[in-house]
């Protein structure tokens, strides 16, 4: 039986400079272009990729890139059903991020490639895509966003600008204290951005490169392990989804098992012996 032909599109007016398509549709396209930077991907079958004049055979494993204004064409072969994933960033938001990595960059620098065989950014990718469209928060949704491009940028720039000067580990520890003291808050990306008066992106740098994890997940952490301690002492479980700031008690236990691989219920039977 035939796949039904689909195309789910995500948006959201919290990140106005993002759209994500998601589709299995069949139909060709002529050459066209957009003003945004695109990427894409094929889940399944196979297509032929054109950028301006020259033609691949789109594979799963690889990644297309357009560059804004780019003439390009992405269509299935001989009709074979394809699902792939395309995403569209606003130029301007390229290019605040990639001044985050390179301070003397003074406008927008597109990829001199047009194909990505590296598996990593694939799955990455892939995943960033699912991530989009699940039900986590959106302030996961950008985090994610940012780190996978600060990388994928960081790759097409082929310099190393991961080394935190003695002034940007001063912020860092600042920052992380800052948390530190007031983890029971849900500090959002924004928060932090308007209390340092540092840019989203430079943020998110410090603590990848730093702690290897985004400022969100840093925050998850230590929120959990003080709940770890507030139930090992016996504390009820919505008590301590509500002490340590969860949203809600369904937010507490999908974190909670997310980080210490076992609900909360079965740690303290596991850790509270009395």
């Amino acid at each position: 039986m035939k796949d039904k032909t689909f195309t789910k599109i995500f948006t959201h007016e919290k990140m106005p400079y993002l759209e994500l398509r998601y589709s299995n549709n069949t139909k060709h396209y002529k050459k066209h272009l957009h003003d945004t930077l695109s990427v894409g991907m094929n889940i399944k079958g196979k297509t032929i990729y054109t950028n301006k004049d020259k033609k691949y055979d789109f594979e799963i494993g690889m990644l297309a890139l357009v560059n804004p204004n780019e003439i390009h064409s992405c269509n299935p072969i001989d009709k074979i059903p394809n699902l792939y994933y395309m995403l569209y960033l606003d130029q301007k938001w390229c290019y605040e991020l990639q001044k985050t990595i390179c301070k003397e960059i003074i406008d927008f620098v597109p990829f001199e490639k047009e194909l990505i065989t590296d598996k990593r950014f694939y799955d990455e990718f892939k995943l960033l895509c699912e991530n989009l469209f699940s039900n986590v928060t959106n302030e996961e949704k950008e985090e994610e966003l940012i780190i996978f491009f600060t990388k994928l940028f960081k790759t097409y720039l082929k310099e190393d600008y991961n080394k935190l000067s003695k002034n940007e580990e001063n912020i860092f520890e600042k920052i992380k204290i800052y948390i530190q003291e007031n983890y029971k808050d849900n500090i959002s990306l924004e928060n932090l951005s308007k209390t340092f008066n540092l840019n989203k992106f430079y943020i998110i740098r410090l603590f990848k490169n730093n702690l290897n994890i985004s400022p969100h997940s840093y925050l998850i952490n230590l929120k959990i392990n003080e709940a770890k301690k507030l139930l090992k002492k016996g504390f009820p479980l919505a008590d301590t989804a509500l002490e340590c700031g969860f949203v809600d008690q369904s937010h507490f236990h999908r974190n909670f098992v997310k980080i210490v691989a076992t609900t909360p219920k079965e740690y303290q039977l596991n850790f509270v012996q009395d």
